[in-house]
């Protein structure tokens, strides 16, 4: 009987490490379809093959169990795959720079959802003014390239630290307030930071910032076309490279944090901030690093925004940009980074999308997030209970035993 149970652990094991990254690969080809594709059938088709990919996963719990156990124990082999997916698709689009574009905003969306995360998702802090931190980012980048002729590194570093600053800032009075109030201060500091750059002189006011150069590898600009066998690619396929590099490592970021000590105070914080202070966590420091952390990841994304546009203005930071990135978080889901990161790409996709309903385009993606708020409220990724194997704490009563003893 023995060998019959192991052979048949074998083909669940290899069914399982097949057929999540056979969904991964049917997910993305939704994807491809919905946004690479102008015809109206094609779409359909797409949203009906990643919708039924979801209810799929949602009402057979073999599936979801088969899916999760992959995840699990694959992870390695599922982030590989993604990233070659990621590297094959807008070799796929080179004919098509616009679609290119697209993908390139969708990465920059995801890179400050991340950061929004943070503070909104992980720690329970409601921030309504994140846009703020986005311009400060971009402004700050844009002006040292401008007027102080510093490079793009310098420029990006600057802009994350600086906003980290002013996010740092921004957390003090919150530190007495709760709720409500705390998203009162975030708007308040929104709108007077937009209404400062729409009057100081040396922001360009109204007129915003042009001419902001692109960023340079080794002398090289991104925007410079290349050619490769034989065949010439758009500029927009090297910026999104050079983003996807930046996405990569704030992913990586933020996994690290969520699976550190840190993420597991800031949850704490999140569930009962008196409960977290009584068990020696310093409250206040958790949440003015969660602002400041928050705020370098809005400085960067506004930092690669700035350099890859070339000319950015007060409307591109207003409130209705925080209150899109707050859509795509609770959209996403709450303190889930790929949750999070699945509804920053379809909030920025969106609008793109429904660019030829014109005035109704955001009328189409406000729908996207009712109906999701009605029928799936906790996002499209649950929100995650963080479990403890019992082998860890086998291992930690070992180890006291061993020191009584």
């Amino acid at each position: 009987m023995n060998p019959i149970k192991m052979n048949d652990s074998t083909t669940n094991r290899t069914l399982n490490r097949i057929i999540t990254p056979i969904l991964l690969i049917v997910v993305v080809a939704s994807v491809y379809l919905v946004v690479v594709y102008e015809n109206v059938i094609t779409t359909i088709a797409g949203l009906l093959l990643g919708v039924g990919v979801f209810f799929g996963y949602s009402r057979y719990p073999k599936l979801k169990e088969s899916v999760n156990d992959g995840i699990k124990k694959d992870k390695v082999y599922l982030i590989i795959t993604g990233l070659i997916l990621a590297f094959i698709i807008p070799l796929t689009t080179r004919t098509q720079p616009y679609i290119i574009h697209i993908l390139i905003i969708a990465e920059i969306s995801i890179i400050l959802a991340l950061g929004l995360n943070f503070q909104v998702g992980s720690t329970g802090i409601p921030n309504l003014g994140y846009a703020a931190f986005y311009g400060v980012g971009a402004y700050a980048s844009a002006l040292l390239s401008t007027k102080f002729g510093m490079s793009f590194w310098v420029s990006l570093l600057a802009a994350g630290f600086i906003a980290a600053f002013f996010g740092w800032l921004v957390g003090l009075p919150t530190l007495r307030t709760r709720s409500y109030h705390m998203a009162l201060v975030s708007i308040a500091f929104g709108l007077v930071t937009y209404i400062m750059l729409n009057n100081l002189v040396f922001t360009g006011g109204p007129n915003g910032i042009k001419n902001i150069p692109a960023p340079e590898i080794f002398g090289w600009s991104l925007f410079s076309t290349i050619r490769l066998f034989g065949n010439s690619f758009p500029v927009q396929i090297n910026f999104y490279y050079f983003v996807l590099l930046f996405l990569v490592l704030m992913l990586a970021i933020a996994f690290f944090v969520y699976n550190s000590k840190i993420g597991l105070f800031w949850n704490a914080v999140r569930e009962d901030e008196i409960a977290a202070k009584c068990s020696g966590i310093n409250t206040a420091k958790l949440k003015l690093l969660s602002f400041a952390m928050g705020a370098f990841l809005a400085g960067i994304a506004g930092s690669l925004y700035a350099h890859y546009i070339g000319y950015i203005s007060p409307e591109n930071f207003n409130f209705n940009t925080s209150l899109q990135v707050l859509g795509m978080v609770i959209m996403g889901g709450l303190d889930n980074i790929v949750g999070v990161s699945i509804g920053a790409f379809i909030l920025s996709v969106a609008p793109e999308k429904f660019r030829s309903l014109a005035d109704f385009r955001m009328l189409a993606t406000g729908l996207i997030i009712l109906l999701m708020l009605m029928f799936r409220s906790s996002g499209i990724i649950r929100q995650q209970i963080r479990e403890y194997k019992k082998s860890h704490f086998r291992t930690e009563l070992a180890n006291k035993d061993e020191g009584n003893g």
